[in-house]
């Protein structure tokens, strides 16, 4: 799994495997709970595609991956076969002969772990009803490390992995970036480049010839990114919307030079929504944007933004099928503050089935019934609360790998817990007779770890991955 996610130059130089039922994090409030490992809670993820009389009926026992995704959307709206693609395309799902729909409607439901399906049931009556009258896919899985947010979109994206698409985690340390280094964004400046490779909508954009409406929106910019891609192309005249929410402006904001920004997204702003929910009387100036983000009102904001998208776009009224992928982060914030069994994460999760019902509303209005195909699933899951003991912090971690080698704290990046690696600086600690392997032992003989690997060990477990990296169409 480490060696699918491996890019050099922007993968860690340790890859960290905490035991099962431990969790590694920040001492952040907002980040009490925390995914990016290879255990079921973070890798076992829904997938569903819904809409007759495109999509056959069924639960499909193959195991399918986040890469399969894009081809099999590809092949339900007749795009052209995506160029890097390692997924492959779910034919049970596709209905021999049918028609295109006018719509299709890509959501990934940030950290939305399957057994919510079962466990949340209740709280989820469209959810449940789509999972019924569509195709469900019980062992989908993530099968990429580290399990985050900026991988599992760029994955379903493009059909393909990082060590082709490029996007191995959500954040990496460049020590290239000035005196110290620098902790980088893996899409730093909200645009498409560090994205080697052609998402499904860069292919279907230019295959449509501007025929067809394109639509990216997500609770955050390395979400929105890997499913939406490069954006406009200079060959069609029909642009490609694509926006992110901006937890320091409180609206939805783009790159200009990439995409085009959906008028109907200026009436969304965070702080002017949450003081007319809660009936604030300040109007807004108590606003606490984290405790805003991770509540079910975030997701019926998100929610609600998209509508308001789809409707002002005319969504569904093209001359080719209309493409729109969405990423739901409501799930995710709510998630990490108070955790998968929380009465929170349970009310975000009744907002978002009242959204989802909403949607096929709207999109039964604007394309006509039995005229859209949606698919639903999930870029990683969420660890659940760990025994008394077994939370564990970044800066703990770091000070003891430090005491324990008698190396300067320093020499240690680690970076975001989540993505289950840590960048060193070698040269320092070969000055003290420490190799990567002398670290890579002391980081497994801590508490909480189960495992832990050098680069030259994922990088050789890569040389013997299929494909490999030379292969057409890769890279």
């Amino acid at each position: 799994m480490f060696a699918r996610g491996y890019v050099p130059g922007r993968s860690g130089q340790i890859f960290v495997v905490p035991r099962e039922g431990d969790i590694l994090t920040t001492d952040s409030p907002y980040a009490r709970f925390m995914h990016g490992t290879p255990w079921d809670y973070d890798t076992r993820i829904p997938l569903l595609f819904h809409g007759a009389p495109f999509v056959r009926q069924g639960s499909w026992p193959a195991t399918a991956d986040q890469q399969d995704v894009a081809p099999t959307l590809g092949a339900l709206i007749g795009a052209p076969p995506l160029p890097a693609a390692t997924g492959r395309v779910l034919d049970e799902v596709l209905v021999p002969g049918a028609p295109r729909p006018r719509v299709a409607v890509l959501i990934v439901l940030d950290a939305m772990r399957a057994d919510y399906f079962e466990r949340h049931a209740a709280l989820m009556p469209t959810l449940i009803r789509m999972r019924r009258e569509g195709a469900w896919f019980p062992n989908a899985r993530a099968n990429v490390l580290p399990t985050v947010t900026g991988v599992g979109h760029a994955n379903i994206g493009t059909g393909s992995e990082p060590r082709f698409h490029g996007i191995p985690v959500n954040a990496y340390y460049d020590p290239t970036a000035g005196k110290g280094g620098k902790t980088r964004g893996v899409y730093d400046a909200l645009g498409p480049r560090e994205l080697r490779v052609l998402t499904l909508a860069d292919v279907w954009h230019r295959a449509a010839g501007g025929a067809a409406v394109i639509i990216g929106q997500g609770g955050a910019f390395r979400a929105t990114d890997g499913l939406v891609g490069q954006g406009n192309d200079p060959v069609t005249s029909r642009p490609v919307f694509a926006a992110s929410y901006d937890e320091a402006t409180f609206r939805f904001t783009t790159n200009d030079k990439a995409y085009a920004h959906s008028a109907a997204l200026d009436a969304f702003d965070a702080r002017v929504f949450w003081a007319a929910a809660t009936g604030d009387p300040s109007g807004g100036a108590a606003f606490a944007e984290k405790d805003f983000r991770s509540s079910s009102l975030y997701q019926r904001f998100e929610g609600e933004a998209l509508l308001a998208v789809l409707e002002h776009e005319a969504i569904g009224t093209h001359p080719a099928t209309d493409l729109v992928l969405v990423n739901l982060k409501g799930p995710d914030y709510t998630a990490h503050a108070h955790g998968p069994d929380s009465s929170e994460l349970q009310e975000t999760l009744r907002e978002l089935d009242a959204q989802m019902a909403a949607l096929l509303e709207q999109l039964d209005r604007s394309a006509g019934p039995g005229q859209s195909v949606l698919v639903i699933t999930a870029d990683h899951g969420m660890a659940p609360e760990p025994a008394a003991g077994r939370r564990h912090f970044d800066t703990e971690v770091v000070a003891e790998l430090g005491k324990r080698l008698g190396a300067p704290r320093d020499c240690f990046h680690y970076v975001d817990p989540s993505s289950s690696q840590m960048y060193v600086e070698s040269a320092r600690l070969q000055a003290l007779g420490i190799s990567l392997q002398d670290v890579a032992r002391c980081l497994q003989s801590l508490d909480g770890m189960a495992a832990a690997f050098t680069e030259d060990e994922v990088r050789d477990a890569q040389a013997r991955l299929s494909p490999p990296l030379d292969a057409p169409g890769g890279g």
